[in-house]
């Protein structure tokens, strides 16, 4: 992976961000069943800064998903960008979508089977790193089937 910004590296094996103002790494995860028909995904970021978080999904990754620096962190989602939701990050942590709330692939317009990357990109306004005020979650793929 490119390396994050300012050495501000999360472990190897963490699977998550690079570290942000709190010490923590931004992590997101996708659990669920990622089909079209029947979408129970829900994704899942956490070790955030409270506050606002945009979740957005790509049809393709950054540098074979090694990512560019971007603020404090990596984006690693690039093709056609959707964002999908801004979500307040309370207690460092939010999910999406919300209970009641349009499914993913819904939010997503996901209309065919295929791959699709999915990141979050956070408010982290103390001073840390660089000038910027955000970070960037690690990148998840996740593959819908109809």
């Amino acid at each position: 992976a490119t390396a994050c910004p300012c050495g501000n590296a999360s472990a190897i094996d963490a699977g998550s961000g690079c570290l942000n103002s709190l010490g923590l790494a931004g992590t997101l995860e996708a659990a669920g069943t990622a089909s079209i028909g029947h979408d129970t995904v829900v994704l899942r970021g956490s070790d955030m800064p409270d506050g606002p978080a945009l979740y957005f999904q790509g049809d393709s990754t950054v540098s074979g998903g090694a990512g560019s620096v971007f603020g404090d962190g990596l984006r690693c989602v690039a093709g056609s960008v959707r964002r999908l939701g801004v979500v307040t990050n309370v207690s460092h942590r939010s999910s999406l979508p919300s209970s009641g709330g349009p499914a993913l692939s819904v939010l997503g317009a996901i209309g065919s089977a295929g791959t699709r990357h999915y990141q979050v990109w956070y408010r982290d306004a103390a001073t840390y790193c660089a000038a910027a005020t955000f970070n960037l979650t690690n990148g998840v793929s996740v593959t819908w089937s109809p």
